[in-house]
């Protein structure tokens, strides 16, 4: 009976080892475009005094649909804000500071000015081993602890089969 206990707390030792290693994390790659003639709408929010409304929160509502944003993001310190219209049509771009100030911008977009990007990436995106990958050291770990465990399995088999009985 001992040693079933100190198999299996062995086994769990190792588990908890192999599992407690630090992993290097594989997210989504990541890549850029820089975007040339591509038609966008630039806006510029300012005071009655026509300081800038920096940092204004910007909403950007499509002509497709009027309650849900179709972009959400902020004016930059000059109080300037892009987008790029998807669709011909009139779009809507409210901003507000969060002091009370607010302002809303309706700006007609022809068909011709609607349209994608272009552009071919610049720069590829990250390859860091794709999903399901393991690092090198966790593999060792948890191949050797297969080749214990199979060896220790092998050996409590062994000596359960040819033991003597006991009188």
């Amino acid at each position: 009976m001992k040693a079933v206990i100190l198999f299996f707390g062995g086994l769990a030792l190792l588990l908890i080892t192999a599992l407690g290693l630090p992993a290097q994390a594989h997210a989504h790659g990541t890549g850029h475009r820089v975007l040339t003639g591509e038609r966008m709408v630039a806006l510029e929010f300012y005071y009655s005094d026509q300081t800038p409304m920096r940092y204004a929160e910007a909403l950007v509502f499509s002509p497709r649909d009027a309650e849900v944003e179709h972009q959400y993001a902020r004016t930059d310190q000059h109080g300037k804000f892009v987008f790029c219209p998807d669709a011909a049509g009139q779009w809507v771009v409210k901003v507000s500071d969060g002091m009370g100030h607010a302002e809303q911008a309706t700006v007609m977009v022809k068909p011709e000015a609607a349209s994608g990007p272009t552009a071919a990436p610049s720069v590829p995106a990250a390859t860091a081993g794709g999903p399901g990958t393991m690092e090198t050291g966790i593999k060792a770990v948890a191949g050797l602890s297969l080749i214990l465990n199979a060896y220790v399995v092998f050996y409590f088999v062994k000596r359960r089969l040819f033991a003597k009985p006991r009188i």
